[in-house]
Order: structure tokens, then sequence, then C-alpha cells
């Protein structure tokens, strides 16, 4: 849950939606943080709308908002499984509007743990000093250092386990192999002995 933020801008072509085309971004984070995604529309050329969703790559697909036809919007939700968070936009040509590669700019910025919280609401809200508005910032901070180390503590227990039972494994399948080895070596043994006591040869 460690605070992170990313911002860009960039251009997306006008596309007939029928074409599917999608520009996607996304980021890692674990379950239980805390987002905030901002998307906004800068002025173009008309015959242009744009699409918005975000979803998450788990087993379970989790949804976490969409939009048509977005100008300026704003996501607020909690993360609902450790996976990347995923936002696709898609800028649809409309119809009667010729495909002569116009494009719209999309400025982007999607924050997650304490870079989400909306600290000035806070501040109206609980009338806190600038400075105590600064410890409560460096408080939420620590917890997202402490939440993002502990699930780095599991994963390693969960991992190292899995190497605990896939070496296990290996060991009993090298016994088994050895056991094989021995046995097949011993038989060919015996069965030549007898072969050659047939043939008077010993």
């Amino acid at each position: 849950m460690l605070a992170l933020c990313s911002a860009l801008e960039f251009d997306l072509p006008a596309m007939p939606e029928i074409a599917g085309v999608r520009r996607c971004l996304s980021q890692w984070l674990p379950m239980g943080t805390h987002v905030r995604v901002k998307a906004k529309i800068l002025p173009g050329i008309p015959g242009q709308k744009v699409n918005m969703e975000i979803h998450d790559d788990s087993p379970h697909v989790n949804q976490y908002g969409a939009r048509r036809q977005v100008d300026d919007a704003t996501f607020r939700f909690d993360t609902q499984a450790h996976a990347n968070v995923i936002v696709c936009f898609q800028n649809v040509l409309e119809a009667n509007f010729p495909n002569d590669g116009r494009s719209q700019t999309i400025q982007f910025k999607m924050e997650s743990g304490a870079m989400a919280e909306d600290f000035h609401k806070v501040q109206h809200e609980e009338k806190l000093k600038p400075m105590e508005m600064e410890l409560r910032r460096l408080a939420l901070t620590l917890d997202d250092v402490q939440d993002e180390l502990q699930y780095l503590k599991q994963r390693e227990s969960t991992l190292r386990d899995a190497n605990e039972r896939m070496n296990s494994r290996v060991k009993t399948f090298s016994l088994i192999a050895i056991g094989v080895l021995v046995g097949v070596a011993v038989y060919q043994v015996l069965y030549l002995r007898r072969f050659f006591q047939q043939k008077k040869l010993i």
C-alpha cells in the first residue's frame, strides 16, 4: 500500500467504435489500497467522445468504474485483490465524421495510498492546523509503509512454503529414481549371470 502517484498526458486518435481500439494504463497495487483516478479531456476537434473503464486483472476481474463521454472525471475506490489496476480509454469517432486522424488529448493521474487522500477536505472538516495536517499525512504514509512491509513478509512466507514443498517433491522423486535405477541394475546383473550360467560360460 505504499503511496504512489502516476501522472501523464497523451494523445489518443479517434477510431470507429466497432474497431475496438483502446489505450490502457496499469499499475500493480495490493489489496485494500485506496485509489484515486483522475482524467481530464482537453478541448479538441468535434466528432469525438472518450469512454473510460477501470478494472483489474485478478481472476475475478473486479470492475471499479466506467463512464461514457468523459469530460472531467474522478474515481475513488479500494482495491479488492492483489493485482494490476487497469485504466482503459477509447476515443470513439462519431458517425458522419471523417476518419482524418483527429485525436483527443487526455490528462491522466492515478494516486494510491496516502497520496489518494483528500487532505484539504480533511483539514477543513476537522479544522486542523498545517502542522497537524502534515503529521496526519506522515502518519498515513507510515501506515502505508507498514502495510507494504507486512504484505511483503506474507508474500515471502508463501514463496518459502512453496519452495519447501517443491524441494520435498524433488527429493522424493530423486529417491524414487535412484531406487528404480538400482533395481534395474540388480535385475540386469542377475539376468546376465543366469544367461551366462545357462550358456555354461561361467
